[in-house]
């Protein structure tokens, strides 16, 4: 924890030494920046001439990358607002207040995240994939995210979350914080971050690039948050108090389901597209091994079998290879036309 924030002061409901407490700080101090300060400061103006003179292959392998974001910062946005509030408020969590603190800065920049992405899509690329008449919460996703298996993690993420709010029990909640706080944050976002942060000179995207260190500054106190409360299950059960005995095979587990889905997530804009910006599907993949060794392995102490999580993305690889992801977009299209349509005439 940075020390510069640790409290010189105490509470009486709130302990202002706890390291819940010392993220929720954190958040107060570097989570507030602005959106809409930030296109006034900024503006849109290279942006948009980076975007027009990208050729259209350029253009979409970028639109693809961006609309994963976007889905996935709704879709962990209302999340947080409703589930994720309910899980700190659990009996088997300690220390409910701070937790509780820190949740109302992690929903805000969640769908600060959300807010960004949405109006530069619309500002700098006049983009059809925001689909602003239908989203995952009224029954549909953007089409290029459910064409690949990326749709399935937010699935995942979104069932496990509701589950552990439901039931509080520590195996439950082991499960949501992993594939919210580990995976879809600290794998889906970091690796792609790092695509947008080594796209080629030509796609210079100011504002983009500056958005995405507020970004990765909030996304790096929200996986903390995981890491910190997943170590705390894990204490529990090490203890061996009967409670949470399976929170490790829990979290393992849940990773293994949801390897080979975020792995799409690479496939979508690099092979799939013929990765004209050359990001490189294998250094793709290079980026999210090394963040599970990190984060599963050496910070949380497990003991992840690379060579399966590697199995089951070369298995889910060979699968998805086969694929004509235009076909497989054009049908999802269709299918979101049509559920537009129904919406139009309120489902008459």
């Amino acid at each position: 924890m940075t020390q510069g924030l640790q409290s010189q002061y105490s509470g009486q409901r709130v302990n202002t030494q706890s390291r819940w407490y010392t993220l929720f700080q954190k958040g107060v101090e570097l989570g507030t920046w602005n959106v809409e300060k930030l296109f006034d400061e900024i503006g849109f103006e290279q942006d948009r001439a980076s975007w027009a003179a990208l050729e259209p292959a350029e253009r979409d392998q970028i639109r693809y990358l961006l609309s994963g974001f976007l889905d996935g910062e709704r879709e962990v946005a209302g999340d947080a607002a409703t589930n994720l509030q309910r899980i700190m408020q659990s009996p088997c969590l300690e220390s409910n207040t701070e937790k509780e603190m820190y949740m109302t800065m992690l929903t805000l920049t969640e769908h600060k995240h959300t807010q960004f992405l949405d109006v530069y899509m619309e500002e700098v690329m006049n983009d059809a994939d925001n689909y602003t008449d239908l989203d995952p919460r009224r029954g549909s996703r953007i089409p290029i995210v459910q064409a690949t298996g990326l749709g399935e993690v937010f699935e995942h993420q979104g069932l496990l979350t509701a589950k552990a709010a439901s039931t509080r029990d520590p195996i439950d909640i082991a499960k949501a914080a992993t594939t919210y706080h580990m995976n879809v944050e600290g794998i889906l976002a970091r690796v792609g971050s790092s695509a947008i942060s080594r796209f080629p000179p030509r796609a210079d995207f100011p504002l983009l690039n500056y958005a995405f260190k507020f970004i990765s500054t909030d996304e790096g106190r929200h996986i903390t948050h995981g890491i910190e409360l997943l170590k705390e299950l894990l204490e529990h059960e090490r203890a061996g108090e009967p409670q949470y005995q399976g929170v490790e095979r829990a979290i393992v587990n849940t990773l293994y389901q949801d390897v080979p889905y975020m792995a799409d997530f690479g496939y979508m804009f690099t092979d799939a597209l013929d990765d004209p910006l050359e990001l490189d599907f294998n250094e793709v993949l290079m980026r999210g091994g090394n963040l599970i060794d990190g984060m599963y392995n050496e910070t949380l102490g497990l003991d992840v079998d690379y060579m399966e999580v590697i199995s089951v993305v070369r298995d889910r690889y060979l699968e998805i290879n086969e694929w004509d992801i235009k076909e497989r977009l054009a049908e999802h299209e269709q299918q979101y036309q049509r559920k537009r349509g129904v919406a139009a005439d309120g489902g008459n």
